[in-house]
């Protein structure tokens, strides 16, 4: 029969587990948040002085076309034209200047404007990738130290029925390494207390058989000591039984 492997579970102790991931969630989000608001508002507070300065330059480009119209009309009143044509084009370069002044002001408040939009994208995605990360790291952290826990209460529970023989050992990577050590230790000195005393058991059988005493103490010492015994066997696997063959009898 080919060999099944099992489904592993990372939710072992679902309560525990959750509890303490959502903690380490919650103080970096907390953290993260924290920060979020600190570079927002330094990425507002730039914003806003581009608004004010692409403010100011139109202001100033608004004003400097109209001080250019009153010297135009101040130059045409004077009737002479080759200075009303020096002036026309020393005011065209003036004005072109301003122009070229503010569209390069507007392009750096809206280059200003879109990396905004991209910093809150930026902080928005990699906020939500840092707590699928942190849910998943508090899962397989916590799973090494719940692991460790979950296989010592089944083995517990076996000791307790009197099975005292534990062959089964942590995962490498497990926490509580010492703990499972010192709980081996005591099914060892379990074990070499029931095999002293199967052996004081054993003497009393048999003086008790070389006495003659009743069936019914023998069978009861006989019982106990089976009992005692099946402590210290290895726990076997339960294999059906072979099918019978066809050409059997």
């Amino acid at each position: 029969m080919p060999h099944t492997r099992r489904k592993r579970s990372y939710l072992l102790d679902p309560r525990f587990q959750l509890k303490w991931t959502g903690y380490l969630v919650l103080v970096v989000v907390a953290l993260m948040a924290v920060l979020g608001v600190v570079i927002s508002q330094t990425a507002s507070r730039a914003s806003d002085t581009a608004e004010v300065a692409v403010a100011q330059a139109e202001k100033a480009f608004q004003e400097s076309k109209a001080n250019n119209a009153l010297v135009r009309g101040s130059v045409e009143l004077a009737g002479d034209p080759n200075l009303s044509a020096v002036m026309a084009t020393s005011l065209a370069e003036v004005d072109a200047k301003q122009d070229e002044n503010l569209k390069a002001v507007q392009q750096r408040r809206d280059l200003i404007a879109r990396d905004r939009k991209q910093l809150d994208r930026l902080l928005w995605a990699s906020g939500g990738a840092v707590v699928f990360a942190l849910l998943l790291l508090g899962i397989v952290i916590t799973h090494r130290i719940v692991g460790p826990v979950y296989k010592m209460k089944r083995l517990l529970r076996r000791v307790s029925t009197g099975r005292l023989v534990v062959d089964e050992r942590l995962r490498k990577g497990d926490e509580l390494e010492d703990l499972f050590e010192t709980f081996l230790q005591m099914t060892f000195s379990l074990r070499a207390m029931q095999t002293a005393r199967l052996a004081t058991l054993d003497g009393t059988i048999r003086k008790a058989e070389s006495s003659g005493s009743a069936q019914e103490v023998l069978e009861g010492l006989r019982a106990l000591r089976a009992q005692m015994v099946l402590g210290l066997e290895k726990r076997r696997v339960s294999r059906p039984p072979p099918a019978p063959s066809k050409g059997g009898t």
